[in-house]
């Protein structure tokens, strides 16, 4: 399924880890996006991505500098596509924050399913994110 931007993605906080991150208006840099919350929308084959529990970007190369402005308000999704609804990685995606703020997930991006962890006390495995 591609999972597209809806009205219950939370794009807000896709902007809030930009600018975390030190991402501004212009820039194009390639960077991991964790925990990405990927749902089916009901009676329909594509997704909704949700990133409300996005955890902190890490920008692993800066394609275009910029020009340090406030990042656009509008969010667009390119290329996400996931076979089951979870959590998902995207690493290595490329991002513009030019008109839109633009995540593509192209051919040198890989999205894997969000790192779990083993809560010792408990014994059992329980999800990064939510």
């Amino acid at each position: 399924m591609e999972a597209r931007v809806t009205s219950q993605s939370q794009p807000f906080r896709l902007m809030e880890r930009m600018e975390e991150a030190r991402v501004f208006h212009g820039q194009e840099v390639r960077a991991d996006l964790p925990n990405v919350r990927v749902t089916a929308l009901a009676g329909s084959a594509e997704g909704q991505a949700l990133f409300c529990n996005l955890g902190p970007i890490r920008v692993r190369e800066i394609v275009n500098r910029g020009d340090d402005g406030p990042l656009p308000t509008n969010v667009t999704l390119e290329g996400l596509e996931v076979s089951i609804s979870g959590t998902y990685d995207i690493l290595n995606a490329l991002v513009s924050a030019n008109g839109d703020l633009r995540l593509v997930v192209d051919d040198k991006a890989r999205v894997v399913p969000a790192a779990r962890l083993v809560d010792a006390a408990l014994g059992y495995r329980v999800a990064m994110g939510g």
